[in-house]
């Protein structure tokens, strides 16, 4: 019987890599493929069956998706997220947390409920690195909702991929934000803030903050620079261990974990 995917923000990253790995893992599969944005328009996505627009967090958006692709899937991977960022995570409030959350992880709960899925796939970082720390704002309370509800035992297999850096579009989004709040970080008492921002041009403090959130990386796990391949083997360990919870990737290393990150 031919397996049947579900891919929620099919034209991201890490949707993407989600797509590349089905593929490489299942050629036959059929891949659904949901997408959200300013406003619709054609398009097609690579290694997409069928291609479908909506805002997750709406039911009559589940219902599209069931009336075109049924209501049971071998395996949904949610990658989609938006909340604010460019702050550190201890100064996020409850009210941006709460919006965070609308569609960072409110609609997973919904989702696991709604459809018939064998597994359901989310996304993490290491945001309590400290050079994460200090920019990840509200995302970073958003991240461990979904790795603490990936813990949790459910209606189907709860796996998170928990990667290191990577460019993406909400990447491009914390240094376009970071660089807009320089002046307010350089205020801040914190070491590593003033370190970066206090007396540098923020362009240059970015770029700086950048390399050091690598290095931190490499320093902890041994490797950094995610990109889409290594994002792919993260997918691929995940398929292959049906034991595994949390799935990590810090440029080409990959490795297992089974502990929820709290945020520090």
């Amino acid at each position: 019987m031919q397996k049947r995917f579900l891919v929620i923000g099919g034209t991201g990253v890490a949707g993407g890599a989600a797509i590349q790995a089905v593929r490489k893992h299942d050629p036959d599969a059929h891949i659904t493929a949901l997408w959200f944005g300013r406003k619709f328009e054609e398009l097609t996505i690579a290694g997409v069956d069928t291609v479908l627009f909506g805002d997750c967090s709406d039911p009559s958006v589940w219902d599209q998706i069931e009336a075109a692709s049924g209501r049971a899937f071998d395996a949904l991977f949610y990658a989609t997220a938006m909340g604010d960022v460019g702050f550190p995570s201890w100064e996020a409030t409850p009210e941006q947390i709460a919006a965070s959350n609308r569609l960072s992880f409110d609609p997973l709960p919904k989702l696991e409920e709604r459809f018939d899925c064998g597994a359901i796939y989310s996304y993490s970082t290491f945001y309590n690195l400290a050079h994460q720390r200090v920019t990840y704002g509200a995302m970073a309370h958003s991240k461990a909702a979904i790795e603490a509800w990936t813990a949790e035992p459910g209606k189907s297999r709860r796996v998170c991929i928990r990667a290191g850096a990577f460019t993406s579009s909400s990447s491009m989004a914390i240094k376009l934000l970071v660089r807009r709040n320089a002046a307010k970080l350089a205020a801040m008492d914190d070491p590593i803030l003033q370190k970066y921002f206090s007396g540098v041009k923020p362009s240059e403090a970015v770029d700086n903050m950048q390399q050091a959130v690598f290095d931190e990386e490499r320093q902890e796990y041994g490797d950094s620079g995610t990109d889409t391949a290594g994002l792919v083997l993260a997918h691929l360990k995940a398929f292959d261990d049906p034991a595994a919870r949390f799935v990590c990737v810090a440029g080409t290393k990959v490795w297992l974990d089974d502990t929820a990150q709290p945020v520090r």
